[in-house]
């Protein structure tokens, strides 16, 4: 039974064919080699980048992050910190905080404003130039959350995000609070581009609630 029709002859297995024994097995290897290389270079490309860390716990989660990013050993009342240092001064920062939310009717985009509002005022203690720029609705990978950008210094430029992410269940007050720094070696040229540009937006698009990577 001829299962290739005439019209699409001749295959590869009819050169083949045609071929004396002793080349035919050599190219019939390179072919293999060939499709193999294929096959891994495609898994190469859709594995996602990066050092993949997992924390376990009650506020589970995961990222990735590439270099020169290197994790650190976290300041007290942090999960998770990653920091880029160039001439002993930090270039770009990603912290990850526990974050509870008070209890709260109805949709949790109500509360989340009113949380980033009081969050102004711990941020202007530690950073006493800081600069309000936007703030407004976040989405991180499906799981609604509120993000607040603002320039922390102008000499040296230090730009700042910070990401409020509550758990993806509804009526939870529990979640994280992202707190990203960047500067323009980092990365950031301006506020909006913490995490959208340079070695911060790996982390940031990565980061899932649970130990599941995407």
């Amino acid at each position: 039974m001829t299962l290739v029709l005439d019209e699409f002859r001749p295959t590869l297995r009819d050169e083949l064919r045609r071929l004396r024994p002793r080349l035919r097995w050599p190219i019939t290897a390179l072919l293999v080699l060939i499709a193999l290389i294929a096959v891994a270079l495609i898994v190469r490309k859709s594995e996602q980048p990066g050092t993949h860390v997992v924390h376990r716990g009650a506020d589970a989660f995961n990222l990735r992050y590439t270099g020169p990013l290197k994790r650190v050993a976290p300041h007290p009342g942090e999960l998770l910190r990653l920091e880029w240092r160039s001439g002993g001064a930090v270039q770009a920062s990603f912290v990850v905080e526990p974050l509870k939310l008070p209890a709260y009717h109805g949709d949790v985009s109500g509360i989340l404003p009113v949380m980033a509002s009081r969050d102004w005022d711990a941020l202007r203690r530690q950073f006493p130039g800081l600069e309000p720029v936007e703030e407004g609705k976040a989405r991180i990978n499906k799981v609604p959350a509120y993000s607040s950008t603002f320039r922390a210094s102008r000499s040296p430029r230090l730009y700042g995000r910070v990401v409020l992410i509550p758990q993806a269940i509804p009526g939870a007050v529990d979640g994280v609070r992202i707190v990203m720094l960047q500067t323009p070696k980092g990365g950031a040229n301006v506020a909006a581009d913490v995490a959208a540009h340079g070695i911060l937006k790996t982390p940031y698009r990565t980061f899932r609630f649970g130990t599941q990577g995407p």
